[in-house]
Formats: structure tokens, C-alpha cells, sequence
């Protein structure tokens, strides 16, 4: 009998998992957002990127995309009004996709950190434990393992695991998620390993989840976060507030000059008191001294 066949002790090298993913903007982005775009696409080997959207139907250009390139899962940077940046994450063809909303970003030339992986190589995702709690956390995880694992073995991909993805929850009242980066550096002594640390190499990302759709970016609505308002609803209160704190202070400047108005018209009326006495002391001398009237035939007449 031969044991070797029965207990073959040889490495598994053949390239089973062979998802790939699809990494796409819109139109119309900064020079900060296409540099994040990169450096995704970079981190993740097995990712092919396609040029901008065109605006239109997006759940049907993203279908052609990855049936082209044979995606199962896709990454969609939606930018509106050049600034305000969105985040697509699913699954090709029956979904589920979720939208986020991108509170705060920087890629690695903002970040400009002294970590270093190797080009290509395969992340440890990690976790907190809130992603095993609530069934809108489970979702995502999944997602996320999905879209941003690299296959084993895969053709562009280093054999090495040396970085970390780390997602965690910014609360338990808020369902915010921080996405970091991190390279796993170690110290040896001969082959005992001395010392480990994580070092952040970059890309940051803050994920607000907005709303859950059953397809690829259109169909039923499983979940919606009811307490988001829209950036261009806080841009319209902002205003409204300026607005009020200008109309409050012009109205404070007009009652201000009002009074300031009333005290000149009482100054110049207590100013002309003195003018007045003057003027009837000037009557009276006049009178006296000028006026002929014989007082003997007044009294007469009277």
C-alpha cells in the first residue's frame, strides 16, 4: 500500500476561487478621488477597473461591465456635485448592493506613512465582533469578504499575507464603519519571531450605510437608514440659517439706528429750549424800549 496516496502531503496550488471584481467611477472626479480609486485598484490584484459611467442607466452599464469581464462583484464610485462622494458595494447578477455614503477619505499620498507592503499580496480581513450581532452587519461583512478577499493562489496576487483590513463600528448608536489599512511587520531572531506591530500604510475610509436594494443597484428596498439627510438638505438649512442670522442682524442694525435717530431729535429739541428763552427776551426788550403807547388812554378805553 502506498501511503503517499493516501495521505498526499503536497500543497494545494491550483487556482480554485476565481471571482473577480469590478472597480468603476462616474464622471466629472477630482484629482483626490481618482488617486483613491488607484489605490484600491492597486490593493486588490484580482479587481479590474473600467473607464467612467456614462449618466444614465447605471445598474444596466454595470451588468454589461461584469459580464464582460466576468465580475462577480463590483466597487461603484458615485461623485455628485464633485465633491460629495458615494460607495456601491455587490453582487453581480442577483444582488444584494448597498449604498454608502463616504463621510471622510484619504488615500496614501494624503496620508504619507512610513508602512510598506508588498505590491499584490493577500490582506487578513478582520472584523470586531458587532459584525456577528445585527443582520444589517452580517450583510455587509459579507459583502465586503466577497468583493475585497483576493482568491488564493491567484495569478497577480504575492504569496504572502502581510497587511491587515480592518472594519469596525464606530458605536453601537452609530452605524458608521472605519476601513484601515495596515502592514504586519515582525522582527526574527534566527527563526523565532521577536516583536510584532501593525503600521497603517493607507488607504482611510468612513462608510455611512444608506439604503440596501434586494438587485444590482436597483429592485426592492431592504433597509433604509430613516435618520440620513441628504447633503444637498443640509447645504439648503445652512443657508437658511445664514440667511436668518443676517435678517436678525440687519433688523438689529435698523432698530439700533431708530433709537439713535429718536436721541438726536431730543437733543436738538433741548438745544432750541435755550434758543427760544433768547428770542423771547429779545421780544420783550423790543417792547419796552421802542413802543410809544400811552398807557393813561388804554386805561381810559378800557
Amino acid at each position: 500500500m502506498d501511503i503517499d496516496n493516501i495521505f498526499p502531503n503536497q500543497k494545494e496550488t491550483r487556482w480554485v476561487n476565481k471571482q473577480r471584481t469590478l472597480i468603476v467611477t462616474s464622471k466629472n472626479i477630482s484629482d483626490r478621488i481618482r488617486q483613491l480609486f488607484m489605490d484600491l485598484h492597486e490593493l486588490l490584484p484580482h479587481s479590474k477597473k473600467e473607464t467612467k459611467l456614462e449618466k444614465g442607466d447605471t445598474s444596466k452599464q454595470i451588468k454589461e461591465l461584469c459580464m464582460q469581464h466576468s465580475c462577480r462583484s463590483f466597487i461603484y464610485f458615485e461623485v455628485h456635485r464633485k465633491h460629495e462622494l458615494y460607495l456601491w458595494i455587490g453582487r453581480f447578477p442577483n444582488g444584494p448592493s448597498i449604498k454608502y455614503y463616504i463621510e471622510n477619505w484619504h488615500n496614501c499620498q494624503d496620508l504619507k506613512l512610513t508602512g510598506n507592503c508588498m505590491k499584490g499580496s493577500r490582506p487578513i480581513l478582520s472584523f470586531d465582533g458587532s459584525f456577528t450581532e445585527d443582520p444589517l452587519m452580517i450583510l455587509q461583512k459579507e459583502l465586503f469578504i466577497h468583493a475585497i478577499n483576493v482568491p488564493k493562489h491567484h495569478p497577480k496576487s504575492a504569496p504572502c499575507c502581510d497587511r491587515v483590513f480592518s472594519f469596525i463600528k464606530e458605536s453601537p448608536d452609530n452605524n458608521n464603519i472605519w476601513i484601515r489599512n495596515y502592514e504586519i511587520q515582525y522582527e526574527k531572531a534566527g527563526k523565532e519571531i521577536i516583536k510584532n506591530q501593525l503600521v497603517e500604510i493607507g488607504p482611510r475610509l468612513v462608510l455611512k450605510p444608506i439604503i440596501i436594494l434586494e438587485g444590482c443597484i436597483q429592485g426592492a428596498q431592504l433597509w433604509k437608514d430613516t435618520a440620513y439627510i441628504t447633503q444637498a438638505k443640509v447645504r439648503l438649512e445652512k443657508k437658511l440659517e445664514i440667511k436668518k442670522e443676517k435678517d436678525f442682524a440687519n433688523k438689529k442694525q435698523q432698530k439700533k439706528e431708530k433709537m439713535l435717530s429718536k436721541l438726536e431729535t431730543q437733543i436738538d429739541e433741548i438745544e432750541n429750549i435755550f434758543d427760544r428763552g433768547q428770542e423771547q427776551d429779545q421780544n420783550e426788550e423790543f417792547v419796552t424800549e421802542d413802543s410809544n403807547v400811552d398807557l393813561d388812554q388804554f386805561e381810559e378805553v378800557q
